[in-house]
């Protein structure tokens, strides 16, 4: 019977030669990150895009963590070093404990060099912490940008 192994192949997604691009599942539970444009973009203006890390319940971003964003790949947007280290701006303070922030923004500086259509790409480093332990994180970060 010649269904079954295109079945289970199916089934399984083991029949790519790619391995699947997921985060690991422990991951995908205890935080979400998000890029947003802080517009307008200009030729050879510094700007910023705006970095966004949610913590899950029980969680928080972890404070002492050197958060960084490592940029990747494009020759359309400069960054001040090859690893720029974030500065927390706006912080949401945890539910069930106030000194803990569950929901932090970075801001993230860049310069669009030339008007069009640009991409901000890169990894971004941080931290989560439950009361037993700390995860560290890298994830990567893709934003579309237009420049005037």
């Amino acid at each position: 019977m010649k269904t079954l192994p295109v079945l289970a192949c199916l089934a399984l997604a083991a029949c790519t030669k790619e391995p699947a691009k997921s985060a690991p599942a422990e991951a995908a539970n205890n935080y979400t990150v998000n890029i947003a444009a802080h517009a307008p973009y200009a030729a050879g203006q510094e700007a910023s895009a705006l970095i966004t890390v949610t913590a899950a319940p029980g969680l928080h971003v972890n404070p002492e963590y050197p958060v960084a964003f490592k940029p990747e790949g494009s020759e359309a947007v400069k960054f001040g070093d090859e690893r720029v280290r974030l500065t927390a701006g706006t912080k949401t303070p945890c539910a069930d404990k106030a000194e803990d922030a569950c929901r932090v923004e970075f801001p993230l500086p860049l310069t669009p060099e030339k008007a069009g259509a640009a991409k901000v790409a890169g990894v971004l480093a941080f931290s989560v912490c439950s009361p037993e332990k700390c995860l560290i994180e890298k994830v990567p970060l893709t934003l579309a940008i237009a420049v005037e």
